[in-house]
């Protein structure tokens, strides 16, 4: 009897599903709901990815520019200096006056790069300028008199700022000018012969300028701020029709502000 070879097509038919679930484990990755975001999917990028350098985020991921108004406050010491006028017979200041600065501040965020800021600025001068008198009938030598005087006013700064991002800060160089709003008369007090006078005069607004180097950095849910600048009168302090000196300020204040008013997506304008 003729015997004819067994038949095997059968078997390997059976055996095929088995080696394609094998081959698709080893070839395709496995899939994850939880790595599998919809961004995912649209970028083509899976799996953990090494954290950004924060020098190279963008602004509003590094909690910066992410609004459209910032309001703040700030303090500090202001030193201010003194040059007596061409009019008067003040010959120099004796020391260096210090004041205490408080600012109020709103900065609009029109641009990524670019804001406006105004502000409010307690403040008050205390001038110390000195002179000599000539040798009278009386006596043979001269006189040094001594006048000081003291003002309290609202500096009201308009100040166009460029802002810059670097790392996790905020540095913004700004310029500017302001009016100075007196408060009250200016109070003098004449010092001769250890006597003293006291009189007091009406002074006017007067205009100037400034500029200087403001910074900031991400703090709780707002920010710290500091603010470096120079600021000087572009006139004579007046008091009537007397120009008495002309005035220039160095301060240094540091604060705190809030954001207010949250942009789109991104931060940016």
């Amino acid at each position: 009897m003729k015997r004819h070879p067994r038949q095997k097509a059968p078997a390997v038919l059976a055996a095929l599903p088995v080696l394609l679930v094998t081959a698709l484990l080893f070839v395709v990755p496995p899939l994850s709901a939880e790595t599998r975001t919809e961004e995912e999917i649209d970028t083509g990028r899976f799996g953990a990815e090494e954290p950004e350098d924060p020098a190279v985020l963008p602004a509003a991921e590094k909690g910066l520019d992410t609004d459209w108004l910032y309001l703040g406050l700030r303090a500090g010491p202001s030193l201010r200096f003194y040059t007596p006028s061409d009019d008067t017979p003040y010959t120099g200041n004796d020391t260096l006056s210090v004041a205490l600065d408080i600012a109020l501040q709103a900065n609009l965020q029109v641009l990524s790069f670019l804001s406006v800021q105004t502000e409010a600025v307690f403040t008050w001068d205390n001038a110390s300028l000195w002179a000599y008198i000539g040798p009278s009938l009386a006596a043979d030598y001269d006189y040094r008199y001594t006048v000081d005087y003291t003002a309290f006013s609202f500096q009201f700064p308009f100040i166009l700022k460029f802002d810059f991002f670097p790392g996790r800060f905020r540095l913004s160089p700004f310029a500017g000018m302001y009016c100075l709003v007196p408060l009250g008369e200016l109070e003098s007090s004449v010092s001769l012969n250890n006597e003293k006078e006291f009189s007091s005069y009406e002074i006017f607004p007067s205009v100037g300028f400034l500029g200087g180097l403001s910074g900031a950095a991400k703090f709780g849910p707002g920010m710290i701020i500091a603010d470096l600048r120079y600021a000087a009168d572009l006139g004579d302090f007046k008091t009537g029709g007397t120009e008495l000196f002309n005035r220039s300020m160095i301060s240094i204040t540091v604060g705190y502000e809030l954001g207010f008013f949250t942009k789109g997506k991104g931060g940016r304008p």
